[in-house]
């Protein structure tokens, strides 16, 4: 009995040791399945990290060609102004010309009906005032 009582504790030792490293055991597989859930998530956040690099690279492609769209309109709106602006003054000069040629027309008709009645009235004796 005093062997029995001497391998008692060495067999709860045993029994404790092996519980403890069956429990370690399963933490370890625990840390193990944590660690490759990680590092499948991480795989996971790396490709989609890359996929939005992708989709920025275009949206950014997609305001650049926006921009340059809008610097040619831009351009083309300023060229159309300006041509409009040109027309505008070409028809402001070709007014301002016929109203000169109408107001030296009637300028010259007056002076010549002005001269035409001093003609007449020099010629005519009797249309004259007397003098007395």
């Amino acid at each position: 009995m005093r062997r029995f009582l001497f391998t008692l504790p060495v067999l709860v030792l045993a029994i404790a040791i092996a519980g403890c490293a069956s429990q370690n055991e399963q933490q370890a597989e625990q840390a193990e399945a944590t660690a490759a859930k990680a590092q499948h998530a991480a795989e996971q956040a790396e490709q989609d990290a890359n996929k939005a690099q992708v989709a920025a690279d275009k949206a950014t492609e997609a305001a650049d060609r926006a921009t340059k769209a809008v610097q040619e309109a831009t351009v083309e709106i300023n060229r159309v102004s300006d041509h409009i602006d040109q027309m505008i003054r070409d028809r402001d000069d070709r007014e301002a010309a016929a109203h000169h040629r109408r107001l030296s027309h009637v300028t010259k008709a007056a002076k010549k009906a002005a001269a035409d009645k001093a003609a007449a009235a020099a010629a005519s004796p009797a249309a004259a005032p007397s003098p007395d």
